[in-house]
């Protein structure tokens, strides 16, 4: 039996694989009306995409979008994300200016998960990790590589890597260049169940080549799957109605 962490009354790396809907709207009304529909579409919880976000910088916009989700998701977790274009996100920003942006979220007391990336750093990761544990929120480390797919024990070792730093879920998002390129991306996720279970993992294969990687989680254990209701935010994403289907039929 794995790890298993528990966001409000959601258990990553219990059963099914939960389906996490990205939120990639540029302003309010755009983000009321996604709201509205993933209401409306199979999920466990949304990931915010702030990135993607008009004047995400100020931190009054900032607090009007969590707000709305809040009041709008009740005890449905909230995943706040900053993508960087480092790691194949919208915005270019400083590591200063970055983690300001997600102590700050921490604080707000409105988000359940941060999304923080390996790329900005051991040190930077061990604060924002501190941070967020003295108050209750979850912290998902993350890597992203949207050219190519590493070898397997590169994956594995940045997961427990960022395992090592704290990390309460690790994250590893990869470009196949090949159809092995998957399998070693779900060789990886394998291995992490088997030998490295500490956390829970979530693991993709990005493009529709890798959209098995999306579906089969609960076998090779990865427990957070991403899909849509409406725009997509990485290659290969499955419409969370369809998504839901194929998790239960292979439950």
């Amino acid at each position: 039996m794995g790890a298993i962490v528990k966001v409000r009354n959601v258990k990553l790396g219990d059963g099914m694989p939960k389906i996490c809907i990205p939120v990639t709207d540029t302003n309010l009304d755009d983000l009321k009306k996604s709201v509205n529909l993933i209401l409306n579409t199979p999920f466990d919880l949304i990931e915010w995409r702030a990135d993607f976000y008009t004047g995400m910088e100020d931190p009054e916009v900032r607090i009007k979008a969590m707000t709305l989700f809040r009041n709008a998701l009740g005890n449905i977790p909230v995943l706040f994300t900053i993508r960087t274009s480092v790691e194949g996100g919208m915005m270019e920003i400083d590591t200063e200016t970055y983690t300001k942006a997600i102590l700050a979220v921490i604080d707000s007391g409105l988000i359940d998960l941060v999304d923080v990336e390996l790329s900005r750093g051991e040190e930077t990761m061990k604060t924002i990790v501190a941070a967020a544990h003295r108050v209750g929120v979850k912290v998902v480390a993350s890597r992203h590589d949207f050219t190519a797919t590493p070898d397997k024990n590169i994956i594995v070792n940045n997961l427990c890597l960022m395992q090592s730093l704290g990390a309460d879920i690790v994250k590893f998002a990869v470009m196949p260049q090949c159809d092995r390129d998957v399998l070693t991306l779900l060789d990886a996720t394998m291995t992490m169940k088997e030998e490295h279970n500490e956390t829970p993992v979530i693991t993709m294969s990005m493009s529709p080549a890798g959209m098995i990687s999306r579906i089969c989680g609960q076998l090779v254990g990865s427990c957070v799957t991403f899909g849509t209701a409406g725009k997509a935010s990485a290659p290969g994403q499955i419409p969370a109605n369809l998504l839901s289907t194929f998790l239960k039929t292979l439950a």
